[in-house]
């Protein structure tokens, strides 16, 4: 064998988003509608086979922010330095951003035989995804967030799995150092 050998030669595309909007609303509503699409293409030379799995995501979101919702602490006032003066100005970084995201995927993934011709599949599903996440900037430096993912997958071919649901929920507490 010699170094120049190769096996396997592989390509990956990613378009992610292929197509999307995004808008923010002036009544804090915020909306996205993305569709992304991912191919990846392995050819092995040892096999004389070409791999290909692609997936194709649909996503729609809508958010909401809620300003100076005051929820565990009294309003504080902050003393801001500007270069025209001093001024004081009342200032409070509590705001709630609510999100849900609904993403359909379809997943298929083929083998080509190279030599006789043949494509097969040998795996693949199609799946649901919603999405539900809130933050509350408790402080310019303190986050708390809450999430709630559940994701509902059927298989294409029913001899490789059954359909599956799963969800995953849970409450997070971000501290950020860099402000």
């Amino acid at each position: 064998s010699s170094m120049y050998d190769v096996s396997t030669v592989s390509i990956n595309e990613s378009f992610s988003p292929l197509v999307g909007i995004d808008m923010t609303f002036l009544n804090n509503i915020t909306a996205k509608v993305e569709m992304r699409k991912t191919r990846v293409l392995a050819l092995s030379m040892t096999s004389q086979q070409l791999s290909e799995t692609k997936s194709d995501d649909f996503v729609v979101g809508l958010g909401y922010k809620i300003t100076n919702l005051n929820l565990f602490a009294p309003k504080r006032a902050v003393r801001t330095k500007r270069k025209k003066g001093n001024q004081e100005a009342t200032t409070n970084s509590n705001d709630l951003n609510l999100r849900l995201d609904f993403t359909l995927r379809n997943q298929t993934a083929l083998n080509r035989d190279i030599l006789t011709g043949i494509s097969q599949a040998t795996s693949g599903n199609k799946s649901i995804q919603i999405s539900f996440a809130a933050d509350y900037a408790l402080s310019k430096f303190l986050t708390l967030t809450a999430y709630y993912d559940r994701q509902m997958n059927k298989p294409l071919l029913t001899s490789s799995s059954y359909p599956v649901t799963t969800q995953d929920f849970g409450v997070s507490l971000k501290f950020i150092l860099n402000h």
